[in-house]
């Protein structure tokens, strides 16, 4: 893995460690965000192998779907989570949205197996 890969690989485990901690407090939107920067930071690392990037998040799931998930290299349910934890961070960001323990469990959960499958990627 390239430097700068892995550079964008920690921060995404970080934020999954951040996540983790603050789940056991339960602040739901600050579980739910943390989680989502998760997956982006991992999609980054997975663009950076391939040395392409994006200054938009939108950008990066883009490019991320055309090279992983319409290739079929990575897995399209779990891709599903990028745009629905996207949209509940906003929701909870933006709009103080009240989200639910079980709502950002789920996210982190999702989170977690997005990581490990971009690094397993990646190391393969």
């Amino acid at each position: 893995m390239s430097p700068r890969s892995e550079e964008f690989m920690e921060v995404a485990r970080q934020r999954l460690v951040d996540a983790r901690k603050v789940l056991s407090v339960a602040h739901p939107p600050v579980v739910v965000s943390a989680a989502y920067y998760a997956m982006l930071y991992a999609a980054r690392a997975a663009l950076s192998e391939r040395d392409e990037y994006a200054k938009t998040h939108k950008g990066t799931w883009i490019l991320f779907s055309e090279r992983y998930v319409a290739t079929d290299v990575f897995d399209r349910a779990l891709f599903g989570y990028t745009q629905r934890a996207q949209e509940a961070r906003q929701e909870g960001d933006y709009e103080a949205a009240p989200l639910s323990l079980d709502l950002a469990e789920e996210f982190l959960e999702a989170a977690e197996r997005f990581v490990a499958a971009v690094e397993a990627m990646l190391d393969a």
